[in-house]
């Protein structure tokens, strides 16, 4: 279902189980309401994936069949997503430092090699094309999961 232009992809990326299963209705002729596709664009986290399916409950344009389309992909996303927070509870949880410090480190690291990137344009060194999705890519995974984590565990009181 995936579609073959990379632009119409959150970040250049595979996109989320409900983006491409939006993507793939509004490539069919499907009138999607304006506020399920901008939101839609912009969900991190459980609570974003459940608001989002409240409002494609709500939509009085879907079919029945096209809203089981989108919410059996949508609740694929949910799943991933309380996967991945188990997998970052479970290592905070661990005895050994590195475990418990892999996400910290991951991010200094990227920070450390985003600021040698613009360093190195400052001095004339230029950076290939190629390389800057991926610096997107990686920016927004790092620097956003490991926020959006940090203030999950806050609130549940996991960390």
């Amino acid at each position: 279902m995936a579609n073959d232009n990379p632009k119409l992809r959150k970040n250049g990326g595979e996109g989320t189980f409900v983006g491409n299963a939006l993507r793939w209705l509004v490539s069919k002729g499907t009138t999607i309401a304006p506020e399920i596709l901008n939101i839609a664009g912009t969900v991190t986290g459980v609570d974003s994936l459940n608001k989002l399916g409240d409002l494609i409950r709500g939509d009085v344009n879907l079919s029945r069949e096209d809203k089981d389309i989108i919410l059996r992909e949508l609740d694929r996303d949910i799943s991933s997503e309380k996967q991945i927070t188990k997998r970052w509870i479970s290592d905070n949880k661990q005895v050994h430092w590195l475990p418990r410090l892999i996400r910290p480190l991951t991010l200094a690291n990227f920070v450390i090699l985003v600021d040698i990137v613009v360093l190195s344009s400052i001095w004339g060194q230029s950076i290939d094309e190629a390389f800057i999705p991926l610096v997107l890519t990686m920016g927004v995974t790092v620097i956003g999961g490991y926020f959006t984590v940090r203030e999950i565990g806050k609130t549940k009181g996991t960390y």
